[in-house]
């Protein structure tokens, strides 16, 4: 028995180191095979940045603007995990600061680890790249006045550094603007002695500085005026963010766009068409309130010098015509769309819905045109300091107001855009169309929407600071991209209540 016992255990221990010769060796494989920073997790980029593995180093070559930015690497690596100061590094999602280098230890799996030094050689970025306006008023006199009319002499210098041409020329500037006029940052009109093109546009003597105060990331004029180019609606302007200094003094960033003026290569009525403002300052020389709808309807061509009681009044009753119509108890069953072009008002609806644009409810800056012996369309768009939530949170892209309406309800009923456009959008052939046009829009033209909107604000970063020494963040961050995030996100927000509203059939105006 005892025999039997001895041999079982030498049987036994035989096993044992049997099986312990055959135990695989856990492996030592720690290497970083790539290393990048893709456009798709870095949107501020203008294309993937590869890194360059040499050695135990990885070189990245990043414009200095992003010096200051979170950015998200991409990698492959042989081993069981990756970490960075200890934080377990997910590829492709995972942030960090790469203003300093940055180390990247790879694990094995029997736990011995490799270290890779991130190293970023930054670029400088000019500033430059910006274009800068620069005006001389005639005896260096100040622009701080209340009379916005008054014009000053004065000289204007165009830097279009890469993307423009210079330009130098005599001018005046005056203010501009109503709720506008009155802010720390005013918006100016300038008029050239000769026509020229400025920043590739059509040449003409009139343009516009719109001072962008409202919203500290200057960025809200990007969507709808390139959404409104990309729809087809005709006349939408081009708003190029530029550098202002007038008499040595910077001004911040502006946004240089086209006047609102009738002519070949920029509202392209004809000489007997019209271009009509509806607004609740009702300030303009020749104006009338509708009689339906009691909107303030203003004639902003033809020209003041050109209009006389008679012609006032056949504008009125053309005008009341579409307005009875519209307000008839036969409505939408009757022949509105006679007068009244509906694509136009549809497109006009997207680029409105898409940045909650409240000016439409008052109304203010609501702009009709009609080309001689045409319908009515909607457009010029125009004025967007009070959109995306504005009014409501007096902060720009709050996405807690991307799911309410754009027309209003309860006691803000009763202003008079609202019971006219509303009451438009509340027939279903419109909203039917709306959805139809919307579908293509979201298919064809949204990625190159938002592409736009990053190269705008990447156009922008570089000025960020200055401007908001000058006149404060006006609720915007010190870093770009955080201000770029949140107008993404609330265009993905207001996409999301555009879908719910109007293709899955739940629109309403309160």
């Amino acid at each position: 028995m005892k025999h039997i016992r001895t041999i079982l255990l030498i049987l036994l221990a035989a096993m044992v180191l049997s099986c312990r010769g055959n135990i695989t060796p856990l492996s030592s494989d720690k290497e970083l095979l790539s290393f990048s920073l893709e456009k798709e997790h870095n949107p501020w980029l203008k294309g993937s940045v590869m890194g360059v593995v040499d050695g135990r180093r990885i070189k990245l070559v990043l414009p200095q603007a992003k010096s200051n930015e979170s950015l998200v690497a991409t990698f492959t690596y042989n081993g069981v995990g990756v970490f960075v100061g200890g934080v377990e590094q997910e590829s492709g999602v995972t942030a960090n600061d790469f203003s300093k280098p940055l180390e990247y230890t790879v694990m094995a799996r029997d736990e011995s680890t490799q270290n890779y030094t991130v190293v970023v050689d930054w670029i400088p970025v000019e500033k430059a790249n910006l274009p800068h306006i620069h005006i001389a008023i005639e005896n260096g006199e100040p622009m701080e006045t209340r009379d916005k009319k008054r014009e000053l002499n004065a000289v204007v210098r165009v830097e279009g550094k890469r993307n423009y041409p210079s330009y130098e020329g005599e001018c005046t500037i005056r203010g501009r603007g109503n709720s506008t006029w009155g802010m720390p940052k005013q918006p100016y009109r300038i008029k050239l002695k000769e026509a020229a093109s400025l920043m590739g546009l059509p040449a003409y003597k009139d343009w516009v500085l719109l001072n962008e105060y409202l919203d500290g990331t200057m960025l809200y004029n990007s969507v709808p005026y390139k959404a409104g180019q990309l729809l087809g609606i005709p006349f939408t302007n081009t708003v190029v963010p530029v550098e202002l200094t007038i008499n040595g003094e910077y001004r911040g960033v502006y946004g240089f766009t086209e006047h609102k003026e009738v002519g070949v290569g920029r509202i392209d009525v004809g000489d007997n068409g019209l271009l009509l403002e509806l607004d609740v300052y009702y300030d303009e020389d020749w104006k009338f309130m509708s009689g339906s709808s009691h909107l303030p309807v203003m004639i902003q061509f033809p020209k003041s010098k050109d209009m006389n009681t008679q012609l006032l009044q056949t504008i009125r009753d053309d005008f009341n015509r579409l307005d009875r119509l519209v307000q008839d108890s036969s409505f939408p069953n009757n022949n509105y769309l006679d007068y009244f072009d509906d694509v136009s008002f549809v497109n006009y609806m997207i680029v409105y819905e898409l940045t909650k644009n409240g000016e439409i409810n008052h109304p203010k800056s609501t702009y009709i045109n009609k080309p001689a012996g045409g319908k009515y369309r909607m457009g010029i768009i125009w004025d967007f300091d009070w959109a995306y939530g504005f009014e409501e949170a007096y902060m720009h892209y709050n996405t807690a107001h991307a799911g309410e309406p754009l027309f209003w309800g309860g006691d803000k009923a009763n202003h008079l855009g609202t019971g006219f456009f509303g009451r438009l959008m509340s027939d279903p052939h419109m909203r039917q169309l709306f959805k139809e046009r919307w579908q293509w829009f979201k298919e064809e033209k949204l990625d190159l929407l938002k592409d736009y909107v990053v190269e705008y604000a990447e156009a922008v970063a570089p000025a960020l600071q200055d401007d908001h020494a000058v006149w404060g963040p006006r609720s915007a961050s010190s870093n770009p991209q955080t201000n770029l995030q949140r107008m993404l996100d609330w265009l993905d927000a207001r996409m999301a209540y555009i879908e719910m509203v109007y293709l899955f059939k739940c629109y309403k105006i309160t």
